[in-house]
């Protein structure tokens, strides 16, 4: 009798422990399925369009928000099918794309976005450029635009997808830069601010969170970019207040919503046409209504620049062949 009520004792509780097993693991699972966007950081434009596009959208298609560190990893996630669509820029799309990843060469254009910034901070007081354990060495400079990097020595900290542009540059101007790397903006500038590096280049939609924050008083400045850039590269001008930046000339990039090259008639696909013609339909409420300000930069959403585009948009022509501008190889050309 005894042994007969210890065992149902026994099964009782395991019957709770697991109920309440079973509980933590709904909780743990997502809590919809759908597409998976890969976004960016937390605090950044990629991650901000995202939620702007899941809250406009996302009853016509489910979206799942993949956080990223940014471009550059949104093309890995893209491969290995950790994500289903996912921002970029144009030309960190080609670059990983020649004689790469041939899923990363398969990628496909869902549409245009707005353009990144190339955002170039150095310390406002200036750096001394060069310098070795020689006496008198090295050159103290005020960096103020992109061409005072054009010294041998440079200290550059480079962030995310500014990554490749920044060995772009250096490869094309051959100005003797030395890059470090960093794994966020908020590691770049600890480095920048204790003198380890003479500036930052990162990229972002504007206005870029970190650089927002930023005072006039932390003693950082951006620096302007005075270089000839070639399609699709533009100068864009802008302005920080904060920073007593005002119609500050920055070197620009095209974005793209990429998507895996899904069957038309499969669910996927399905999807991804869906989703498509619900952000081109709802452009205007996400240029005029409580959305970031770059959904107003979108003025030719099926203008990919070379990229094929994933079937065959609604409101748009049926491939870009005829509309795109294909990426020049060089990306600036030195003013004299």
């Amino acid at each position: 009798m005894k042994m007969s009520t210890h065992l149902s004792r026994l099964m009782g509780l395991l019957f709770i422990s697991s109920s309440i097993f079973q509980g933590a693991l709904a909780q743990d699972e997502p809590a919809e399925s759908g597409l998976r966007i890969a976004t960016g950081p937390g605090n950044g434009v990629y991650a901000q369009l995202a939620k702007d596009i899941k809250k406009v959208c996302g009853q016509a298609v489910p979206l799942v928000l993949v956080p990223s560190k940014g471009g550059l990893d949104n093309l890995t996630l893209l491969s290995s099918s950790q994500a289903d669509i996912g921002f970029s820029q144009v030309d960190v799309l080609q670059q990983m794309s020649k004689g790469g990843d041939q899923n990363i060469q398969d990628l496909q254009a869902l549409m245009s976005m707005h353009s990144n910034l190339l955002h170039v901070i150095a310390r406002s007081e200036g750096s001394k450029i060069g310098a070795t354990r020689l006496p008198f060495s090295g050159e103290f400079r005020v960096l103020q635009k992109f061409s005072d990097l054009n010294i041998k020595g440079a200290k550059v900290v480079l962030v995310g997808s500014a990554t490749l542009m920044g060995q772009t540059l250096e490869r094309q101007l051959g100005y003797g830069m030395t890059f470090l790397q960093a794994d966020s903006d908020e590691q770049a500038l600890s480095m920048l601010k204790s003198k380890q590096a003479d500036a930052i280049f990162t990229t972002g939609g504007w206005p870029y969170p970190i650089v927002s924050k930023q005072k006039s008083d932390d003693g950082l400045a951006l620096v302007d970019f005075d270089l000839q850039p070639s399609a699709p590269f533009a100068v864009t001008r802008r302005n920080y207040p904060n920073l007593g930046a005002f119609n500050m000339n920055f070197l620009s990039s095209a974005n793209l919503l990429l998507v895996r090259p899904f069957k038309q008639g499969g669910e996927r696909g399905k999807q991804v046409n869906a989703l498509r013609k619900c952000i081109v339909t709802n452009l205007d409420e996400l240029k005029e209504g409580p959305y970031h300000s770059v959904w107003k930069e979108i003025k030719t959403p099926f203008e990919t620049y070379g990229v094929a585009i994933f079937g065959r948009p609604e409101s748009g022509p049926a491939t870009t062949a005829a509309n795109s501008k294909p990426a020049s190889k060089q990306l600036v050309k030195q003013v004299n």
